[in-house]
C-alpha cells in the first residue's frame, strides 16, 4: 500500500487535505493524524473492516480495545450509556483535552472496537488537525497510538512513517505533538472513578474537581494488554530520582556495551556514553522527550538506557509510568 503523505499547519489546516484525509476514513481506511498528545492512526468506529486495518497495521493484539475520538459532545452521548453526572464537570473542564473517559458503551459499537468489553473509552483531542478530521468526516474514530506495537508513541509524522509508513492509507502531518504523553484514561463506569492510566492530566487535577471520588490505587489489569508498550530497542534501566547514574553506566560501558543516560538532576556523566541527555524544564518537558529519547536510542543503536526518574508526583506519575513500562521485559 502507498501512504500519502499530507502536510498541514497545525494552527490553521487546509480544509482540502483535510477532506482528503477525511474522504480516505469515509472510505473505510486507516489513517495518522496528530492529536495534543501523541500521534494516531484511527478509522471509522462503526466499520468493522476498516477498524480491522488498524489493528493490522500496528500488529496490535485484538483484546485491546480501541479509544473512540470525537469532535463534539453530542457525538460523544451517541457511543455511551448511563453517565454520572459528575462527567459533565470534567468534560467541561477538561475537554478538548488529553483525557479519556470510559463509559458504559453503546451495544451497536462493534465489539472489536470494545475487545468484547462492556465499556468504551472515549476522548475529545485539544488539536485543531484532529477535531477538523473527525467533524469532517462525519463519524467517530476509533484510534490508537500510530506507532508498531509495544514501541515507543509517536511525537513526529517522521515516527510514524518509521513504523507505519505502507501499511495506511495517509499520514496527516501537523508537525510536533504537544504534551508527549498519552492520555489519562479514567473509568467513570464504576463508583469510585479509577485511574486506568495516569496520563497528561494528572490525578492532582482530577481531584479538585471530583473531589472523594476517586479509587485510591490503580486497578489491576485496566483496559489494556498486559504486553510491554512503550519500549526502546535498548534495555531501560530506571534509576531513583536524585541517585546517580555514573556507577550503574560505568559497570554497563565496562561490560562493552554501548549506553546512554538521561538525568533530571546535576550529574557527572562518562565520557564513554554514546548519549547523553539532561531533562531541563521538569516533568513537562521530561513528557515532551521521553518518546524522542527511546527513538534517538534506536538509532543510535544504544544497547542501555540508564534513565534517572523524574520525581513522581503530578505529571510526573505519568512519565515514570511509561519508563516503568519500558523496561519491563
Amino acid at each position: 500500500m502507498k501512504t500519502l503523505n499530507l502536510k498541514v499547519d497545525p494552527n490553521k489546516p487546509n480544509i482540502k487535505i483535510i477532506e482528503i484525509a477525511a474522504s480516505l476514513i469515509k472510505g473505510g481506511e486507516a489513517v495518522a493524524f496528530p492529536t495534543e498528545t501523541v500521534y494516531g492512526v484511527g478509522a471509522n468506529a462503526w466499520d468493522e473492516t476498516a477498524v480491522r486495518r488498524v489493528f493490522a497495521a500496528k500488529v496490535r493484539s485484538m483484546d485491546n480495545p480501541l479509544l473512540i475520538h470525537v469532535w463534539s459532545w453530542a457525538q460523544a452521548e451517541e457511543l455511551v450509556a448511563d453517565l454520572p453526572e459528575e462527567v459533565d464537570l470534567l468534560v467541561q473542564k477538561f475537554w478538548p483535552g488529553p483525557l479519556t473517559l470510559v463509559a458504559r458503551a453503546n451495544p451497536e459499537i462493534p465489539e472489536l472496537v470494545r475487545a468484547g468489553l462492556p465499556t468504551v473509552g472515549l476522548r475529545m483531542p485539544d488539536h485543531r488537525v484532529a477535531l477538523e478530521l473527525i467533524r469532517v468526516a462525519g463519524v467517530p474514530v476509533a484510534a490508537t497510538s500510530a506507532n508498531l506495537s509495544g514501541r515507543p508513541s509517536p511525537t513526529r509524522a517522521e515516527h510514524v512513517k518509521t513504523d507505519l509508513n505502507g501499511r495506511i492509507a495517509a499520514i496527516v502531518d501537523g508537525g510536533i505533538t504537544g504534551w508527549g504523553i498519552e492520555s489519562t484514561i479514567l473509568d467513570v463506569s464504576r463508583r469510585p472513578f479509577a485511574v486506568l492510566r495516569p496520563g497528561a492530566v494528572s490525578r492532582e487535577r482530577l481531584e479538585e474537581v471530583i473531589p472523594g471520588l476517586l479509587a485510591e490505587s490503580r486497578p489491576s489489569g485496566g483496559t489494556a494488554s498486559n504486553l510491554p508498550h512503550y519500549q526502546p530497542s535498548a534495555r531501560v534501566i530506571p534509576v531513583k530520582h536524585g541517585e546517580p547514574v555514573q556507577e550503574i553506566a560505568q559497570s554497563e560501558i565496562a561490560k562493552g556495551m554501548r549506553v546512554g543516560v538521561v538525568a533530571v538532576t546535576a550529574q557527572d556523566m562518562p565520557a564513554e556514553l554514546e548519549m547523553a541527555v539532561v531533562i531541563r524544564g521538569g516533568s513537562p518537558e521530561y513528557g515532551r522527550q521521553l518518546y524522542e529519547i527511546f527513538r534517538t536510542a534506536d538509532r543510535r543503536k544504544i544497547d542501555c538506557l540508564v534513565m534517572e526518574m523524574p520525581p513522581e508526583v503530578g505529571l510526573g506519575v505519568a512519565v515514570a509510568d511509561r519508563i516503568y513500562e519500558a523496561a519491563r521485559r
